[in-house]
């Protein structure tokens, strides 16, 4: 095998598809046939908001299709930049290094827009479709004025002829408050425009979610090549026995329930991606890889990569909960 280091433990290397970025897809392509020019969607820290992005992003072909599976639009996405921009200059500015369409500190705002607006018309005009979907990822950081700086740009992409579908993806607990569907607090033109429909990014929920994610790494995810799925990379001999991840949903459930009761946090099948890959992770890498007769993790195997992953700690915050001081 090539001497390179697998994605599974290389920060952001992989993206799967899970049933809650299925639903997000649906969402935006069900809005997009709708004729609206945008959506917001919000979501607490670590659900997998922007690796779903990433996955929708890089594999547009698979869900930004007709009925006939043809494509009908591209996809880009950027994350908005945390600071204050004091002019609409700034703000075109910033899109454009986040786009990597400059490296100009200074960007004059006739130049940053007219770059995005082309940026638009070419990636459309090179795949031949008519519509290109932006996510805009930390969209909590957007300003009032800035909504009217996006709206222009708008404007100008469908007086060429071509559509340009925003999806505003918002982490509701950033300022340490709640923030969900708050439609109601902008003007007309641009609820018309954008704020028509709001998802709610949800974890995965219950066995079913759990079950379809763990085979994301059976079947879907694969590296180096299209016959080595990540879980027979890890444990190839009991892989080629008949094991798969997916088979250990099980105890891999059980031994969530129990750890929740032992650490007195209330029942819940939502699990955030955050914990969950990095669960999946160390069992894979940790646990299978290093024994040479793995068969079947245990109980304990589980709980451990639990610990490892933080999710008592990210679980503890999720409940509002006091952390004990071991976990402080």
């Amino acid at each position: 095998m090539p001497n390179q280091t697998h994605p599974l433990l290389v920060p952001n290397g992989f993206q799967i598809s899970t049933r809650p970025t299925e639903s997000f897809a649906n969402f935006i392509k069900k809005n997009v046939e709708e004729d609206h020019h945008g959506v917001p969607a919000y979501g607490a820290g670590g659900l997998g908001k922007t690796s779903a992005q990433e996955y929708l992003t890089d594999h547009v072909s698979h869900w930004l299709v007709d009925a006939e599976k043809k494509p009908i639009g591209v996809a880009a996405r950027l994350i908005m930049p945390s600071g204050q921009r004091r002019s609409d200059g700034a703000f075109y500015n910033a899109f454009n290094t986040r786009l990597k369409l400059t490296t100009c500190d200074r960007l004059p705002a006739h130049k940053g827009r007219s770059r995005l607006i082309n940026f638009v018309k070419s990636r459309c005009g090179q795949a031949q479709v008519p519509l290109m979907v932006m996510f805009i990822d930390n969209a909590q950081r957007i300003t009032r004025a800035e909504y009217d700086y996006l709206a222009d740009i708008d404007e100008q992409i469908t007086d060429a002829k071509l559509r340009l579908f925003l999806v505003f993806v918002r982490q509701s607990d950033a300022e340490g408050v709640d923030v969900t569907d708050d439609w109601s607090d902008y003007p007309s033109h641009m609820v018309r425009r954008w704020f028509m429909s709001t998802h709610a990014f949800q974890p995965l929920n219950g066995a079913a979610d759990v079950l379809h994610a763990l085979s994301r790494f059976d079947r879907a995810a694969t590296w180096p090549g299209p016959d080595m799925p990540f879980s027979r990379y890890f444990a190839r001999a009991a892989f080629d026995n008949g094991w798969t991840l997916a088979s250990e949903v099980g105890t891999i459930l059980e031994t969530v329930d129990a750890l929740r009761a032992e650490n007195r946090l209330p029942p819940s099948e939502a699990w955030p991606m955050a914990t969950f890959t990095l669960t999946v992770r160390y069992l894979l890498a940790s646990v299978a890889a290093a024994r040479n007769d793995f068969a079947r993790f245990t109980h304990e195997d589980v709980k451990q990569a639990l610990l490892a992953s933080g999710y008592l700690r990210l679980e503890w915050v999720r409940a509002r909960l006091a952390l004990p001081q071991d976990a402080a």
